[in-house]
């Protein structure tokens, strides 16, 4: 395993970390079951054990993903070696599916993830997609310099929804680390503000880098995901066809097959980017963790490989996006 400097922090991270929706399962979020079916923590136990023997030291969260269950699975892989792991955890959405960042209800967040995780510090304390009015308001960041002072949060950061959010926390420079969708079918960022970002000295950590899944080739046209899978919200009708569709046509142009397959070619392509920090993939088995842990050998892009894919890419595909994916929990 590779690590990598997290920006201004001084922490030095694994490329590859973990994200831990899958293995926390779902959440009851506005009287609905929010999340990712819950897998035996048996099982979810096992992950985390073989993703800190494989190297991995960076686990991201949220005080919402299984109710709290995957904050505490967390504390019972990792109590005995809290010093070896770097944690990172969210606030800001309600049991009632709204967004809130009130000191109060942020400090009670605080607090519940402390009890979860068993420690008394959280490494990387992050405000889970905060609408832009906030984050032009300024006031939610006094409340985590205060968390800082305190002792009870080290380093702070944003999990954004929008680029125009991502583009603002960049050029202001007001949190530490910023975790933002990028993938082989949203490429965006990286023309917009990955740049930026890392300019101004924020660590960059990459959610949904399989983009749901879809890039792990495993799914068709005709899908159809649980209900308390959250991507049945938005992963239908044309939006799932076009991402389908384009994956086909991305393994057919590069001629990938079983050795180096349309979800390695999805994580190279990002690991490729040395601005990036981290990736958070999830997974609900070994088998898929082992999987992706396969690349950490493999060789990296260059600038002109880089460049043959996007260009690919935006010649052949238009993103399509639904209003009410940026509900999920993620």
């Amino acid at each position: 395993m590779k690590y990598r400097r997290l920006g201004k922090t001084g922490l030095f991270i694994s490329e590859i970390g973990l994200g831990t929706a899958q293995i926390g399962g779902s959440s009851l979020i506005g009287g609905r079951y929010i999340g990712s079916p819950r897998i035996k923590r048996k099982d979810a136990l096992r992950i985390l054990n073989t993703a800190y023997e494989e190297g991995i030291n960076f686990y991201d969260t949220s005080d919402k993903y299984g109710d709290g269950e995957a904050e505490r699975l967390l504390r019972e892989a990792f109590c005995k070696k809290r010093d070896k792991v770097i944690l990172a955890t969210k606030c800001g959405l309600t049991s009632q599916g709204e967004r809130c960042f009130r000191e109060k209800y942020a400090r009670s967040c605080l607090e519940q993830s402390l009890i979860n995780l068993g420690t008394d510090h959280i490494d990387i304390f992050q405000l889970n997609k905060p609408d832009l009015s906030l984050i032009k308001s300024g006031q939610i960041y006094g409340l985590l310099n205060k968390l800082k002072r305190e002792g009870k949060i080290r380093f702070t950061g944003v999990s954004a929804v929008a680029d125009e959010e991502a583009v603002k926390l960049a050029l202001d420079n007001r949190v530490d680390t910023l975790q933002v969708f990028y993938n082989l079918l949203h490429i965006e960022p990286n023309e917009l503000f990955i740049g930026k970002a890392f300019d101004s000295g924020i660590g960059l950590i990459i959610k949904s880098p399989l983009s749901s899944g879809i890039l792990t080739g495993k799914y068709s046209r005709n899908t159809k995901f649980n209900e308390e899978d959250d991507r049945a919200a938005f992963l239908y009708g044309e939006v799932l066809v076009s991402r389908v569709d384009m994956v086909d046509r991305i393994s057919q142009h590069f001629r990938l097959n079983n050795g180096y397959s349309i979800l390695h070619l999805a994580l190279n392509y990002l690991l490729s980017n040395k601005r990036i920090s981290s990736i958070i993939p999830g997974v609900s088995k070994v088998s898929q963790l082992i999987d992706i842990l396969k690349l950490c050998s493999a060789e990296r892009m260059n600038s002109q490989e880089i460049y043959r894919i996007e260009s690919f890419i935006k010649q052949n595909y238009k993103e399509y996006k639904y209003d009410n994916e940026i509900i999920t929990i993620r």
